[in-house]
């Protein structure tokens, strides 16, 4: 019995998740997705969601096209280079190794997925990616987690990918960026490296902080 006890009682911390409520977020009118807790800052058009699952961390960020950095995308060829070009620059700005690349689908849309290997120097870390580019916006939704913990975190990351939905009425014309943006003639491909390893670089602090706090707390 008293075996039986201590047993539940490992489980029970060993396996949070199963405990806990995970809630929908609308990112916006089109796009939303389910999260165990809910910590986000929303300013103009952009949206930035950070929060913390058992046994791993979800990061969630909408970033607007601009005319100034957001290369033409006119047809589906041009979308695969798009997201091509942002795992090339995640690689490169992380200097981490890509693993698991292959398309997918979330309604009529194609999205991207891919994971990124990191070596810390104290362990392993993932970034699960996936990456979605519709109505004018890039969507990142990423899940990190370190590799001590990898065989716990896959049902959660698989959890929270599959949460993801978008409009029923999109199509993949709404994944083509705008007349405004096509009309530009002004090579944008450096200018998309510095946008997308802005949002690198902030994935990171933002894990760190988190996890930092965290320890705090404990």
């Amino acid at each position: 019995m008293k075996r039986i006890i201590l047993l539940s009682l490992v489980l029970s911390f060993t396996f949070p998740a199963f405990s806990q409520t995970w809630t929908t977020v609308a990112i916006d009118s089109i796009v939303s997705v389910k999260v165990p807790f809910i910590k986000n800052v929303k300013k103009d058009s952009h949206f930035d969601l950070v929060t913390e699952a058992s046994f791993g961390t979800i990061l969630v960020f909408k970033t607007p096209d601009d005319v100034k950095t957001t290369p033409d995308i006119e047809r589906d060829k041009h979308l695969m280079k798009y997201y091509k070009q942002y795992i090339e620059i995640v690689s490169k700005q992380s200097k981490g190794k890509i693993l698991d690349t292959k398309d997918a689908l979330i309604g009529k849309l194609k999205v991207k997925d891919f994971t990124l290997e990191i070596d810390t120097g104290s362990g392993v870390l993932y970034r699960n990616f996936r990456i979605l580019h519709a109505n004018n916006y890039t969507y990142t939704f990423e899940f990190l987690y370190k590799g001590m913990h990898k065989e716990y975190a896959a049902p959660e990351r698989d959890q929270f990918f599959k949460s993801i939905t978008v409009a029923d009425e999109l199509d993949k014309k709404d994944q083509f960026t705008s007349a405004a943006i096509n009309a530009g003639n002004v090579d944008k491909s450096n200018n998309l490296w510095y946008v997308i390893g802005g949002i690198v670089v902030l994935i990171v602090i933002l894990f760190f902080v988190f996890r930092s706090r965290k320890r705090t707390k404990v």
